[in-house]
């Protein structure tokens, strides 16, 4: 765990997607949780040992798996946006035994074990473009901005200096396109860079700060400029996903690379869906 301010605490080395918490002085403000149970139960010890503030917000910045499954483990008062309610409540037997296979596919049988009883947790809350939480002599700005999902949003602490990105930011490793909008996701990383904050807690990878937006811009720009050229020079969309030169713009490990991979075609994918639509609507449109 990383204490990032007096008050404001991030954890890194969790598996699923980065989480921290706020101490408000009038109760605990969490982001994201633990997606493994294990890990969400000795996320909630930790946070005990630093504080006896009660938790009393949970926000999920999006409805992937790894940010919400540890939500049964850590409170009931979750908020997201209103699209992540909507997807997480269709989460049933089917996501539970899609999750267990995945484990024991990956020879981790303990884990898998652990889902046996999920119960997804859903947002008593939701918003749609920005909602405040004003508690103690924290300010905690919710603020929706897409991209990585329809339903991404951002938690900045601003007394802090803090921001939250959920998967809208990853440091050294791909971002996931293959549910989003890269149109979007260049608008949110714009935004950010807009705003006042010192630290960024990124959905994956390390603490960092606006400069790892500058990479993640660059990224994005080639593969829409890349799938653009492809699109226009007629290769179909499974041409393109093989054609797409970035694979190496990001180091991953050997044991990732096969899943990597797989994601890496899905975002190209996307993005291509992304360039069709342009030029059906519009075939004079060629300059985004």
């Amino acid at each position: 765990m990383q204490q990032l301010t007096k008050d404001v605490y991030a954890e890194t080395d969790v598996r699923g997607a980065n989480v921290g918490f706020v101490v408000t002085g009038e109760g605990v403000v969490l982001i994201d949780s633990p997606m493994v149970p294990s890990e969400a139960r000795r996320w909630r010890e930790q946070i005990a040992e630093i504080t006896d503030q009660e938790i009393i917000y949970l926000i999920n910045t999006d409805h992937h798996r790894g940010h919400v499954l540890g939500n049964q483990y850590l409170t009931t008062a979750v908020i997201a946006h209103e699209l992540a309610w909507k997807e997480m409540k269709s989460y049933g037997d089917s996501f539970r035994q899609r999750l267990i296979n995945r484990f024991i596919k990956d020879n981790k049988p303990e884990v898998a074990a652990e889902f046996e009883n999920l119960k997804i947790i859903l947002p008593r809350l939701t918003f749609t473009n920005r909602m405040i939480l004003h508690k103690g002599n924290k300010t905690i700005r919710l603020i929706h901005v897409g991209g990585h999902t329809p339903a991404t949003s951002l938690v900045h602490v601003v007394e802090d200096s803090v921001l939250f990105t959920g998967d809208i930011v990853v440091k050294d490793r791909h971002p996931f396109i293959g549910h989003g909008n890269s149109k979007e996701w260049l608008d949110a990383l714009t935004f950010i860079r807009q705003l006042g904050v010192r630290t960024i807690v990124p959905g994956h990878g390390e603490i960092c700060d606006k400069e790892t937006l500058q990479q993640l811009s660059e990224y994005i720009r080639q593969m829409r400029a890349q799938v653009r050229k492809l699109y226009r020079a007629g290769r179909t969309k499974t041409e393109t996903a093989s054609r797409v030169d970035l694979f190496d713009f990001f180091p991953v490990p050997d044991k990732d690379r096969q899943r990597t991979r797989k994601r890496f075609k899905a975002s190209v994918g996307r993005v291509y869906e992304e360039v069709r639509a342009g030029y059906e609507l519009s075939p004079k449109a060629k300059k985004k």
